[in-house]
């Protein structure tokens, strides 16, 4: 586990995003962690084994930003950027700021992935973004 003195400021948005119920990733790996007796029940895990599970989870995980587009009917998602564990303090410092700074007026999707399984993802309207452009 990585010692607090060591951890990176980490914003509410994110940490509910990473261990609220709507993605249960960190949730199941904290539950599942547990010992249990054959035949018991596995019981739902207390805070503090969601928020050990996230310290160990969080520093392992890389973040994904895509752009959405709307292609006739469907809507389709292009990658814009990748960032490696550790590499996107500025995005979830300021994700508003960062997304349109860097990538402008766009609908854009982060997910977050621990390896290659996916953790949980969020949407942002930047820059004003109100509707996808008509061709």
């Amino acid at each position: 586990m990585t010692n607090p003195i060591e951890r990176p400021t980490i914003p509410a948005w994110l940490y509910k995003l990473f261990t609220g119920h709507q993605y249960p990733y960190v949730r199941r790996l904290a539950k599942f962690a547990q010992t249990v007796k054959p035949g018991e029940d596995r019981p739902e895990p207390t805070k503090e084994m969601i928020e050990a599970k996230f310290w160990e989870v969080y520093p392992r995980c890389r973040a994904k930003v895509l752009q959405e587009v709307k292609e006739g009917m469907i809507v389709v998602f292009h990658d814009l950027r990748e960032y490696p564990p550790g590499g996107f303090q500025e995005l979830v410092n300021n994700p508003e700021e960062f997304l349109a700074q860097t990538f402008g007026k766009k609908k854009i999707k982060v997910n977050f992935y621990d390896d290659d399984n996916f953790v949980c993802t969020i949407n942002f309207k930047v820059a004003g973004w109100t509707e996808h452009e008509h061709s």
